[in-house]
């Protein structure tokens, strides 16, 4: 079974942690990971904009350690950089890891260093985390918000030159509009759920999601429980969002989007469970092609046509 997961913050924890990527505590390792049946993982580089000037060089650090940590287990894992890199014999059973950047802020607002980024392999951003910054605003700053910058036009410019795919997660409501209508391909919210089910700020609208389908983008569902429910949430709470979320706009655009070790409480315990991901969705009326589009294919199409 091949799973293709659109977010985790696993390299920011282990960083800081320690812990190798290969076997750990956290959500997600490479083990776990490869016997759940994972062949594509979007790991996310994050630091908290209190950073300040010290945002790029830990960032710096961080894909660094990323790297190494890709380096040491060339049996598990290897760096997606293009498309084709998933279509090397060699890489069937093994995860390809493609470099998420969450937040523009550590750029700088610097074109300069997003390339520079681009050539040590990231190949995916998201504008904001929770707050604004020089690029756009995130989903804190309120409703609309003063959307995207001049400068934030410029870097989706240059994201689309670049073949680097725009993720709309975190992103307030008038810059994920703007940024949509500029950026030349289709769009990913790599983890958000609807709002419809749960009135949670980082959740999306149904325009916000027809706005993605109108884009042929994908959305990750995440499994975070405040994404979920206002109260206690379960796994079939989340099935909820997805069957509403395919109601709305079709199988096409549902993808995952676990958010592993980016919170404390979510409705799976760790990667390996993925493995029952299969008769969960068959349990909630999705065929058999349905399941491999959810589970992979969507999110291998947006990649095809980006990458």
């Amino acid at each position: 079974m091949f799973i293709a997961d659109l977010h985790c913050d696993t390299i920011s924890l282990l960083f800081q942690s320690g812990e190798p990527l290969l076997h750990n505590s956290a959500h997600f390792d490479l083990e776990r990971a490869s016997s759940a049946g994972i062949r594509l993982q979007v790991f996310a580089l994050f630091v908290s904009p209190a950073e300040g000037s010290n945002m790029l060089r830990q960032v710096l650090k961080q894909m660094d350690y990323f790297h190494e940590q890709i380096a040491l287990n060339p049996d598990l894992a290897y760096l997606v950089c293009r498309y084709d890199d998933l279509l090397v014999p060699g890489h069937a059973d093994k995860i390809g890891c493609l470099l998420h950047l969450e937040g523009a802020d550590a750029l700088g607002g610097e074109l300069e260093m997003l390339r520079l980024m681009h050539r040590l392999g990231l190949r995916s951003l998201g504008l904001t985390w929770n707050h604004r910054n020089t690029i756009a605003d995130g989903v804190m700053e309120g409703d609309p918000g003063a959307g995207l910058s001049r400068l934030g036009r410029k870097m989706i410019q240059e994201m689309a030159r670049l073949d680097m795919v725009l993720d709309l997660a975190h992103v307030g409501p008038a810059s994920f509009y703007e940024a949509a209508e500029i950026y030349s391909g289709p769009v990913m919210v790599s983890h958000a759920n609807t709002r419809k089910l749960c009135d949670f700020p980082r959740n999306l609208s149904d325009d916000q999601i027809k706005t993605v389908a109108q884009k042929d983008g994908i959305i990750g569902v995440t499994m975070v429980s405040d994404f979920i429910r206002n109260e206690a949430a379960g796994i079939n709470d989340l099935l909820d969002h997805m069957v509403y979320i395919a109601e709305t706009i079709g199988v096409r655009h549902l993808a995952l989007g676990s958010d592993f070790d980016g919170a404390t409480k979510l409705v799976m315990p760790g990667i390996e469970s993925y493995n029952e991901w299969g008769s969960l969705l068959a349990g909630r009326g999705f065929s058999a092609a349905e399941q491999e589009m959810i589970l992979s294919g969507n999110a291998l199409r947006l990649f095809k046509t980006i990458l």
